[in-house]
């Protein structure tokens, strides 16, 4: 099994069809059928049901599809990293983003380096922190930004300062129109919209001040949560950064005065990744990330 092969099945299995598949790798069809074939008796399974029409990815297949994907992703991301290393600060850099962070990404002093380095590309990938964690592990990102709390053993980090967690309510609550901040007990007889990503932060801290939370929602993207709260369905609970960025008017924004409810960005690459000129020049941008005062 070679990397020609897992470039061709991926094709014909994102096709769908052997033509189709051949067009798009500028390849003529015959070779591209002997070189699945081929990849099929090596592997001892067959990867395709050949129909009339076109074919379908078989179960081993569909196995075999993931495995491929993040080769051919690693293989691109080496030969683009050697390269980087040979000519210095150029090439793409792989970066991850939890949605929370757009608050605070990109800070000024990146789009400067960016400016200074139009050879730079940025390839973004949008995930959640654990997800993202497991692809810096496996060398598929060069860094990403993530936040706490995370396992930052093995990895280089950036924090950014902290930041309160944020009580994002609809106007119709007009008795928090003159308060600051929010206390857990306000928050008890209040829809609650939760975002999954700090479900043991919130569970503890309403067990031990013994209030009895009303969940009505519980999402994967902290803008999912802040879209929800400003159609008045209920109180989303979101870093403040966040809930600052997509403040449409249409809500109020009160901090959460528990100090359990801080949390801060990172970001994070691992020590391979920093010894490319690429990667060390990214980071250091982020040693002048913008302080979060505004948002305490």
């Amino acid at each position: 099994m070679n990397l020609k092969q897992l470039q061709y099945f991926l094709a014909v299995a994102e096709e769908g069809q052997m033509t189709a598949a051949a067009k798009r790798l500028h390849v003529a069809q015959p070779p591209l059928s002997y070189q699945i074939k081929q990849l099929e008796l090596e592997l001892g399974v067959t990867l395709f049901n050949r129909l009339p029409q076109g074919v379908t990815v078989t179960e081993a297949g569909k196995l075999l599809v993931g495995y491929a994907q993040q080769l051919t992703q690693l293989s691109a991301t080496a030969e683009n990293k050697v390269r980087a290393l040979a000519h210095g600060i150029t090439g793409t850099i792989n970066l991850g983003t939890v949605s929370s962070s757009a608050g605070v990404i990109p800070n000024p002093a990146l789009l400067k380096w960016l400016a200074q380095h139009p050879d730079v590309q940025l390839a973004i990938t949008e995930g959640n922190t654990y997800e993202l964690l497991d692809d810096l592990h496996k060398r598929l990102l060069d860094a990403a930004v993530l936040r706490t709390p995370f396992n930052a053993q093995h990895l280089v980090c950036r924090y950014f300062p902290a930041e309160r967690m944020a009580a994002v309510i609809p106007k119709r609550y007009t008795q928090f129109e003159k308060r600051r901040q929010l206390r857990l007990s306000d928050l008890a007889t209040l829809p609650l919209i939760k975002y999954r990503r700090f479900n043991e932060l919130f569970h503890v801290a309403f067990l031990e001040a013994a209030v009895t939370p009303t969940y009505i929602m519980t999402c994967d993207d902290a803008r999912t949560a802040m879209h929800w709260a400003s159609h008045q369905v209920g109180v989303a609970l979101v870093p403040r950064s966040l809930a600052e960025t997509y403040d449409g008017g249409d809500v109020l924004i009160r901090s959460l005065a528990d100090h359990r409810f801080e949390t801060r960005l990172a970001l994070t690459t691992t020590t391979e990744a920093l010894a490319t000129p690429l990667v060390a020049g990214l980071m250091a941008q982020f040693k002048q990330a913008q302080p979060l005062d505004k948002f305490n």
